[in-house]
């Protein structure tokens, strides 16, 4: 792929103008079109991140570290090594006193550009295999909690959700996402209500409740089988170049139900007068906010967890509502406990895989109850519900990306491995004044995240995600001043059409500008607004047709569907495909 070489070049003359008394750029160029030439992609990929990581740890502990890929001259590496010299003492490598924040967002720039580019289908076929068997490992690794702290955590969670085994009826619903029978969107209603007229056995364990459509008095009995699985299925997504996600896909009535107690769940976090100060899982910019006021007064510090999902147990998500009884039932209930890997079926000791709806919500309640335990300093006196709330005011969660003092940091650790739980160290910062949360790096205050390449630049047919992707890399090259870098991806997209100049907020394809310029196609008398033709990126569609009861069924659990989607009852949105097409838009 000698684009991304070209992209490289294009990206070290803009260093050059930003830089112009930094040394050593050239040599630097060459040492990547050499190593590129030997290593392949996987030199700006896996290699030049690996000293990324290298580098940030660097500035949390105040001395560059050693980095096996790369040679050092002195205390520091050759490599970069006139834009590293106005951030670290070449002779001792240790921090200078006032690094170049400039030259620290340059270096991050070059060493994780690549990081996030997509691997190729060989590469991806090996990485699925690895993936898949570190999903079997982890699960083996499971561990029960410690009894102590187990009760102790108990202790907490009775005072938080306090409303959360107070309802009458759960509204499910289906996801966007795929179901392990293979459904499309509308075929989802069509297999649920022939399960409710047989009555699914399940329904009963849960407590589930249709009371709008009378099921509750049915007993019509039913030859269809279409809901009996309970068998989740495993998949892999691409994560970066180096990794891939595991995702197990579920069974269509497991998955209703989830989203069903997903949202009972947040509601009632929502209304929590001790979690809502701690958890807020509609928005990231909570702990990105966190993350950068801790780079500055390093008072806070930001914990990552490794392989979160899959260490969590079942009888730690037991023991985090055991005073919520009929809530846990139906989280058990919906559980799905076997995940089919192809060739063999595994039964889960962990509770869930991403792609369970629950397993969000359920686990970034389980990782703040434990932060907020972490903060008690009394025990085994029980806390007050007055601490617990100061308590949870110290603490930010979402997902994985947990924010606490500084100073609770040991004691987060110690509270974590009691349950199994292992903090990813090469992720967690508490030295220093370099933070990461929620896909914000911070340096003493300043963003210093890069923007990442994800697609080859050189774009071969006109498939919606990669131009989408060029474009959006392009734009953000733009604004951070790298010039040369955004025009070689912006030529590659004139070459197929020419895009106008849009705001930052337009819904169409286009290029953005620093000054937020637009251009102006036409002024539509009937919306009374200024409108350019550009190329936007719809969903495509295919034939679904529903009706019957089972669009009954699906008009009272989406109320609100034929307002966003008119045509919902005749077609549905293909997952993953889209295309471009040209429209005029504000």
């Amino acid at each position: 792929m000698k684009s991304l070489i070209g992209l490289s070049r294009s990206l070290f003359i803009d260093l050059k103008r930003l830089h112009p008394e930094c040394k050593g750029l050239e040599r630097d160029l060459q040492t990547i079109e050499a190593r590129f030439e030997e290593e392949g992609d996987g030199f700006l990929s896996v290699a030049l991140p690996d000293l990324g990581k290298a580098f940030d740890q660097g500035l949390a502990r105040g001395r560059m570290p050693a980095c096996r890929s790369f040679g050092r001259q002195g205390a520091i590496p050759r490599f970069l090594r006139g834009m590293l010299s106005h951030i670290f003492d070449t002779k001792t490598g240790f921090l200078l006193k006032e690094p170049s924040v400039e030259y620290i967002l340059s270096v991050r720039q070059v060493l994780y550009f690549f990081k996030k580019f997509l691997p190729s289908d060989d590469r991806t076929q090996v990485l699925h295999r690895r993936t898949v068997g570190d999903f079997v490992e982890t699960d083996s690794r499971c561990l029960d909690p410690h009894p102590v702290y187990s009760s102790r955590l108990a202790v907490v969670a009775d005072m938080v959700l306090l409303e959360l085994d107070e309802f009458q009826e759960l509204k499910g619903r289906h996801g966007p996402g795929a179901v392990a029978e293979g459904y499309s969107a509308n075929q989802k209603w069509r297999a649920l209500w022939s399960g409710l007229v047989g009555y699914d056995p399940r329904l009963l364990s849960l407590g589930y409740d249709f009371p709008i459509l009378g099921l509750n008095a049915m007993r019509v009995e039913s030859d269809s089988n279409v809901l009996t699985s309970n068998v989740a299925r495993l998949v892999t997504v691409p994560k970066s170049c180096s990794a891939l996600r595991t995702i197990t896909v579920e069974p269509c009535l497991n998955q209703f139900v989830q989203h069903g107690l997903n949202r009972h769940l947040r509601d009632n976090i929502q209304r929590c007068p001790i979690l809502k100060r701690s958890l807020s899982l509609s928005s990231q910019v909570p702990n990105q906010i966190l993350a950068l006021a801790g780079s500055l007064s390093g008072e806070w510090a930001t914990v990552d967890l490794s392989s979160a999902s899959d260490l969590l147990s079942v009888k730690t998500v037991r023991m985090a509502f055991i005073n919520r009884p009929r809530f846990l039932t139906a989280v058990l209930g919906c559980r799905t406990p076997e995940v089919d890997l192809g060739k063999t079926t595994i039964s889960l000791k962990k509770f869930a895989g991403m792609g369970n709806a629950l397993t969000f919500p359920v686990q970034s309640v389980i990782f703040a109850l434990l932060a907020i335990c972490a903060q008690h300093k009394r025990w085994p006196c029980r806390p007050t519900y007055r601490e617990l709330r100061h308590y949870a005011s110290l603490v930010r969660v979402f997902g994985d990306d947990i924010i606490v003092p500084r100073d609770s940091m040991m004691e987060l650790g110690r509270w974590m491995s009691e349950f199994g739980l292992k903090i990813n160290r090469t992720k967690t910062f508490f030295e220093g004044n370099f933070r990461e949360s929620c896909g914000v790096d911070a340096y003493r205050g300043v963003d210093v995240t890069p923007c990442y390449l994800r697609v080859d630049p050189v774009i071969s047919s006109n498939e919606p995600s990669q131009v989408a992707s060029c474009i959006s890399t392009s734009n953000q090259l733009w604004l951070r001043c790298y010039y040369e870098a955004a025009e070689y991806l912006r030529r590659q997209v004139d070459r197929r059409k020419r895009l106008p100049l849009v705001r930052l907020d337009s819904s169409g394809l286009g290029w953005h500008t620093r000054q937020n310029v637009q251009e102006y196609g036409r002024w539509s008398n009937s919306l009374h607004r200024f409108e350019v033709k550009t190329w936007v990126q719809i969903p495509k569609r295919r034939s679904d047709v529903l009706d019957g009861e089972p669009g009954v069924l699906k008009f009272f659990h989406s109320p609100r569907i034929g307002e966003d989607d008119p045509d919902h009852s005749m077609t549905s949105v293909r997952r993953f495909s889209t295309k471009l097409c040209t429209r005029w838009c504000p």
